[in-house]
């Protein structure tokens, strides 16, 4: 909502992931001990740029160039290619010197960007060449040695990969047996595997073939329905996961691959033999064999696994034909010598359903391209997944600075109409007070001054009922003082004046009429930053206490004393009356009413009594505190 930026971004993402997704996840891992192409590690750059380049045999119309990246055991596909040249160019041309040259992909001025396990592909767009050069202008450096490396170079012209088996030639290479060659730059043996879609694997994902009789070789054979213009033959090997984890299980170490029209191969031309050679285990890597434009209907692999319990036996998982540009293989009817007894419940079409063990077959330009998007996505990936977590907080931080914005209004808006309502409240409570103290004061004490008055003239006149009238007189005297004390607890302005000290003397004295009052401590005036409210509620305490002494204690003399030390307060009232047991609980509401006083003063009461030896109740309270 605050970033359009940041909702753009998740949008792309989104996208992004859901297209990779439906890439699928690449198959990376070497199952063949052969690497590929590396440039000997020198201890400093030479003086001039290294080179490598393969003869394609002739000149012919190109598509697309594909660098495939090294790997090593040692390192795991995620951490990147191993020695991919860091700047490089790529040239064709049909001249072996490349005195005349077209350049297809220049990348000198900066580092190229690591491509990870992920082929580099650069379009030819048709134009023809014999050779294909890659010149690189700035080496890799791992460990303090200079050097780069190439599991394969593709020269893709339509589904075809011409750069097959061609020769190649460098300005200097290293060999370690079965490991890095100059040759192994196009052997077809890469760290990507089969051109496939992976897919969850299946129970069955091709055949086994043994001699149907002794002494006969055990073969697999497609019928492709008619004649057909052959391109390739391509074995896949089956990759085994019953027993063991094995790539290239049961791969032939000797086989040949025949084409016929007729099906008892009267008129079989050969296209591969390995004759007293041993052809090394391609792993998960296709056998791609050329077959020069044969004409045939039948399609024939026959051989046999040297070393394995007789009978001898092989496997493949896809029996690949490319004619006329295409596969035509898929679907086609199937025969086989024969199958063991325990895998006879295969289905022979899993020759031909193109699919290999870990997925669906596709073409060589569809799998270069998408192992190229697959790439890129990433890369897109990771870039927007930095954005957006670098815009989220962003707009984190934004949402924040609005919330507290929002936040500060919110509470300084609600505190401002609290604070004015409240200040209405007290204004009108105050004007309400004002109001009825006037009223009290104009009429009620105006009528208990004339009672009074009445009373001492009625004294004058009447001599014999001077005594009736003299306590009208102070009963209208005490009422009047009782309406001023109440008037001064409602906060009448009238009444502010009134002295605590006074007030509490008089309290005392009009309670407590039948005891004998002795006040043994009093200061002259309370402190006069000590707020009205407070003083109020000491009163409000101190009538609760003498309430309490003149309706239980059936006192005869009560002790007052009111102290100030130290910014606190003390109040204390003893009396010598009939006291009761504080264990007990109290059925009034007089204790409760003196404890919830001290709470409102912000101190504490305390209470002891004994029955027969009187009561005293002790207050403390601190005179800096704010009512409660």
């Amino acid at each position: 909502m605050t970033s359009p930026e940041l909702r753009k971004a998740s949008e792309e993402l989104a996208m992004s992931r859901s297209e990779l997704a439906a890439l699928g996840e690449p198959m990376i891992g070497n199952t063949v001990p052969e690497i590929g192409y590396q440039l000997e590690q020198l201890q400093f750059p030479p003086p001039t740029s290294p080179w490598v380049q393969v003869d394609l045999g002739s000149s012919q119309p190109l598509d697309t160039i594909a660098l495939i990246p090294a790997m090593i055991e040692s390192q795991p596909g995620a951490q990147g290619a191993y020695g991919f040249p860091l700047r490089f160019r790529v040239d064709i041309s049909d001249d072996a010197t490349f005195n005349r040259f077209e350049p297809l992909l220049v990348e000198t001025a900066d580092d190229f960007p690591s491509p990870g396990m992920a082929p580099v592909v650069i379009p030819a767009h048709g134009h023809s060449a014999r050779y294909v050069r890659v010149t690189v202008t700035r080496l890799n450096q791992v460990n303090g040695r200079f050097f780069f490396a190439l599991a394969e170079l593709m020269a893709l012209r339509g589904n075809r990969n011409v750069a097959l088996g061609a020769p190649v030639t460098a300005s200097n290479s290293i060999t370690v047996a079965n490991r890095w060659a100059a040759s192994y730059l196009t052997d077809g043996r890469t760290p990507l595997g089969p051109p496939i879609k992976k897919a969850p694997l299946a129970r069955f994902d091709g055949l086994v073939a043994i001699p149907s009789s002794p002494g006969t070789e055990p073969w697999m054979e497609v019928d492709l329905g008619s004649a057909r213009h052959l391109d390739e033959v391509r074995l896949h090997p089956m990759h085994s996961w019953f027993s063991a984890d094995a790539p290239g299980y049961a791969f032939p170490t000797k086989f040949r691959v025949e084409v016929a029209s007729n099906e008892d191969f009267s008129d079989a031309q050969l296209i591969f033999d390995t004759k007293d050679k041993d052809f090394p285990n391609p792993g998960n890597n296709p056998v791609t064999l050329r077959a020069d434009g044969r004409t045939g209907r039948f399609v024939r692999v026959t051989g046999e696994v040297a070393g394995t319990p007789a009978p001898p036996r092989f496997a493949l998982s896809e029996l690949e034909v490319q004619a006329d540009g295409a596969m035509a293989s898929r679907g086609c009817r199937v025969l086989i010598s024969a199958q063991p007894s325990r895998t006879a419940d295969r289905l022979l079409s899993l020759l031909t359903d193109g699919s290999t063990s870990y997925g669906e077959l596709i073409e060589l330009p569809l799998w270069l391209a998408q192992s190229a998007r697959r790439s890129q996505l990433r890369e897109q990936v990771n870039g927007l997944e930095h954005r957006i977590a670098r815009l989220r907080g962003e707009a984190i931080m934004r949402v924040a600075w609005i919330g507290l914005i929002a936040a500060v209004v919110l509470v300084s808006t609600s505190i401002i109409l609290v604070a004015k309502g409240r200040r209405a409240r007290r204004l009108e409570q105050r004007a309400f007070r004002q109001r009825l103290a006037q009223d009290m004061h104009d009429e009620i004490g105006s009528n208990l001054a004339g009672i009074a008055i009445l009373a001492e003239t009625g004294a004058l006149n009447l001599p014999g009922a001077t005594g009736e009238l003299d306590e009208i007189k102070r009963v209208a005297q005490e009422t009047a003082d009782a309406m001023r004390e109440v008037l001064w607890l409602v906060g009448s302005t009238r009444e502010n004046g009134i002295e605590l000290t006074q007030q509490l003397r008089k309290v005392a004295a009009r309670l407590l009429p039948r005891s004998d009052v002795v006040w043994t401590a009093m200061p002259d005036q309370f402190p006069s930053s000590w707020p009205i409210a407070l003083r109020r509620e000491l009163l409000l305490f101190f009538k609760e206490a003498v309430t309490n002494i003149s309706r239980h204690a059936q006192a005869t003399r009560v002790e007052i004393s009111v102290t100030i030390d130290r910014g606190w307060l003390e109040l204390s009232l003893r009396d010598n009356g009939r006291g009761f047991n504080t264990a007990l609980p109290s059925k009034g509401l007089g204790l409760k009413g003196l404890k919830a006083r001290a709470v409102a003063l912000a101190g504490s009461v305390t209470i002891t009594s004994q029955p027969g030896q009187g009561t005293t109740v002790i207050l403390q309270a601190k005179l800096d505190s704010k009512p409660s």
